[in-house]
C-alpha cells in the first residue's frame, strides 16, 4: 500500500518555511515557528544551549514523539539554517518543481528535509501506523561547519539510529560514506626590509610559503583524500619584504589514517621551505618560522552493511519502484559529527537540487518521494522490534 501524504499540504509548508530568513546564526525565527507547531502536534519539545556556546540566536531544536509501536527510539534530523542571499524569499511553485523567483537562494537547503519529517509525523498519526519513538532535530549553523551539531546536547537524545536529510542527488542514491576533515590555519613569518635598498637583510615570508606550496600535493590526491590551500594573505606594500603571510586550507579523506598522512605531509613542505633559508643580517643569522594549527573539521561517517536501517530503506525504495545506490559524498553534513556521537544515520535525498546558488530549486516528485520512503522505513522498524 502506498502510504498516504499530504503533497498539498508539504508544499504549503516548505513555501511557509522558505519565506522564513534564517541564515546561519539567525534561526531564532524559524526555530519559533517550529517549536509552536510541534508542541501543538503534540512533541515535548526543548532547545539545547548550543546557540549561546557559538553566539547565535537560538540553539538546536530537540523534540520527542511518543511510540505508538514497538522498537527502539528513532531520528530523524535536517538543518534550519541557510546560506545567502536569503532576505525575502519568494517561493514559486510550478508543475514539477518550486523555485525562488531567481535573486534569492530557495533554501531547499535544508527546508525540505524539515517539511519532509514534519509531513511524516502527520501522516503516521493520520493513518495509524505503529512507529517506536521518534527523536527530531534541527539543527543550527550546520551551514557554518556544522557548528550546531558540534555543540548539540547528546545527553538529551537515546537514540543510536535515524535518517539525516540533507542530501542533493537522486532519491535512489543513499549516502553511507563522507570524508573526515581537517582544517589547517598556517602563518609564516619572515623577516621585514626594504626591498630597494636592503633587500638581502629581509626574509620573504612569501617566498617561503610558494616553495612549501609548490611541494605540495593538493587537489585530488586518491580516490579517498582531497587538499586545498584556499586561501593566502601577506605583504604590506610593494617595497617592502613581506614579514608574514596567512593561509588557510584543508584535507578531506574517507580514511583517518590517510588524513593525518595528508596533514602531515602539508607541515612537513612547510618545514623543509623554511629550513632552507638563512639570512645574515647586521651580524645576526635569521631564519624564517611558521605556525601551523590543525583543528578537526568533522570526523569521517562510515554507515556500514551491518546498519540495521538499510535494508528497510532497501525495502522502501523497491516498493517506491526504485534501487537503492550507497552512495558516497565528498562533502560533510550534521551526520559526520552525529556518528562520531555514536549515532548512525544514512543521509537521504530530499529533491533539492543547485544549492547554495539563485538557481536553487526543489524537484517535487524526490520530495513527496522521500517523505514516502520514510514512512515506510519508520513502520519497518516495528515490525522488525
Amino acid at each position: 500500500m502506498t502510504p498516504a501524504i499530504n503533497e498539498k499540504r508539504m508544499v504549503q509548508l516548505f513555501c511557509d518555511l522558505a519565506r522564513i530568513t534564517s541564515l546561519s546564526g539567525k534561526e531564532g525565527a524559524i526555530a519559533r515557528r517550529l517549536s509552536i507547531l510541534l508542541k501543538f502536534m503534540g512533541a515535548e519539545v526543548c532547545i539545547d544551549d548550543a546557540g549561546g556556546k557559538i553566539g547565535g540566536e537560538t540553539g538546536n531544536l530537540i523534540a520527542r514523539f511518543p511510540g505508538t509501536g514497538p522498537g527502539a527510539p528513532f531520528l530523524l534530523s535536517a538543518h534550519m539554517d541557510t546560506v545567502g542571499p536569503a532576505n525575502n524569499i519568494r517561493p514559486q511553485t510550478h508543475k514539477d518543481r518550486i523555485t525562488s523567483d531567481g535573486t534569492t537562494v530557495l533554501g531547499a537547503d535544508c527546508k525540505a528535509g524539515i517539511a519532509i519529517i514534519i509531513e511524516v509525523i502527520k501522516a503516521l498519526e493520520e493513518n495509524k501506523i505503529p512507529h517506536p519513538p521518534i527523536e527530531l532535530v534541527f539543527t543550527i549553523s550546520e551551514e557554518m561547519a556544522l557548528m550546531g551539531a558540534k555543540y548539540l546536547d547528546y545527553s538529551k537524545l537515546r537514540s543510536r539510529y535515524g535518517l539525516i536529510f540533507d542530501n542533493e542527488q537522486a532519491l535512489e542514491n543513499v549516502i553511507v560514506s563522507a570524508p573526515a576533515a581537517d582544517m589547517m590555519e598556517i602563518k609564516v613569518y619572515g623577516a621585514a626590509a626594504h626591498s630597494g635598498v636592503a633587500p638581502e637583510k629581509g626574509i620573504s615570508a612569501i617566498k617561503v610559503v610558494s616553495e612549501a606550496i609548490s611541494g605540495m600535493k593538493l587537489g585530488r590526491i586518491d580516490a579517498q583524500t582531497t587538499a586545498n590551500i584556499g586561501f593566502i594573505s601577506g605583504g604590506n606594500a610593494i617595497n617592502i619584504v613581506p614579514p608574514l603571510v596567512e593561509l588557510s586550507g584543508e584535507a578531506r579523506s574517507h580514511d583517518p589514517a590517510k588524513l593525518r598522512r595528508q596533514t602531515r605531509h602539508m607541515e612537513d613542505c612547510l618545514k623543509r621551505a623554511v629550513k632552507k633559508i638563512k639570512v645574515r643580517a647586521d651580524g645576526h643569522i635569521i631564519t624564517p618560522r611558521y605556525e601551523f594549527l590543525v583543528e578537526q573539521k568533522f570526523p569521517n561517517l562510515r554507515i556500514d552493511k551491518t546498519n540495521p536501517v538499510l535494508p528497510l530503506i532497501a525495502a522502501a525504495m523497491r516498493a517506491e519502484g526504485l534501487k537503492m545506490k550507497p552512495s558516497i559524498s565528498g562533502g560533510g553534513t550534521d551526520g559526520n559529527i552525529m556518528y562520531g556521537h555514536g549515532i548512525k544515520a544514512p543521509i537521504l535525498a530530499t529533491g533539492m537540487r543547485e544549492v547554495h546558488t539563485t538557481r536553487e530549486y526543489l524537484d517535487l516528485k524526490d520530495f513527496f518521494g522521500c517523505a514516502r520512503l520514510t514512512m515506510r522505513v519508520i513502520a519497518g522498524l516495528s515490525t522488525t522490534a
